[in-house]
């Protein structure tokens, strides 16, 4: 389950990702960052993991919607407990042109958002 993060600045879009990840979360999420892109033409990506759980449908969705936006997601924080999810995340980021990812510890949101703020194109 796809949870916004309210009381983020106003140029970055934060999810919580927690439980079983559906089809039915990324319908909802892809608006989000289409409006965000939108407005800001880039997107700085805050993603808290507290739990994953994909089915098969949300994966093949992740997929396609990081085809989609790979452009225009230019910062990820990614918070979470799994080191080897930070690891492979910013492996990701590195070969990815343009998109600069940075994983961060639960007990270090405040970190990652302040990285967040500070990164500019």
């Amino acid at each position: 389950m796809f949870t916004v993060v309210n009381g983020l600045p106003e140029d970055i879009l934060g999810i919580l990702i927690s439980g079983k990840t559906t089809k039915e979360d990324y319908d909802q999420l892809n608006p989000l960052l289409e409006k965000h892109k939108m407005e800001h033409g880039t997107i700085k990506f805050y993603v808290e993991i507290d739990e994953l759980q994909y089915t098969a449908k949300a994966m093949w969705e992740d997929f396609k919607d990081g085809l989609h936006y790979w452009r225009d997601i230019k910062f990820v924080a990614l918070v979470t407990d799994k080191g080897w999810l930070e690891k492979t995340m910013e492996v990701f980021g590195a070969i990815i042109p343009g998109m600069k990812v940075k994983g961060f510890d639960l007990n270090e949101r405040q970190e990652a958002l302040n990285w967040l703020k500070t990164q500019k194109e």
